[in-house]
């Protein structure tokens, strides 16, 4: 997007994906479903119609830790955390969905 790879006053991302995920919503999960994400992002992407899952580090860095509902094969346009932790992600395309996502 920028020619540009480090700025003075500017810090270098925690992860980067090259080429693009086309990154579009993005949650912190904080909720009681699912224990194992605790504190993880959850990100959207729109290019590979799945969500992201990364771990943030103590060390300011992060990691991807797993690949999440790619098998639904629709755009994801905002990804967030209801209070009761189940997963909401919205689809991108015409007839899109609001999907709500709880344990087995």
């Amino acid at each position: 997007v920028s020619p540009f790879e480090a700025y003075p006053g500017m810090l270098p991302p925690a992860l980067e994906w090259t080429p693009s995920i086309a990154p579009s919503g993005l949650a912190l999960y904080q909720g009681e479903l699912f224990p194992e994400w605790q504190g993880d992002l959850l990100v959207g992407s729109l290019v590979n119609r799945e969500v992201r899952r990364v771990r943030l580090r103590e060390d300011g860095g992060a990691e991807e830790v797993e690949r999440l509902f790619g098998e639904r094969d629709a755009r994801i346009r905002d990804v967030r955390v209801g209070p009761e932790g189940a997963v909401y992600l919205l689809t991108d395309s015409p007839d899109g969905q609001l999907l709500r996502v709880m344990p087995r």
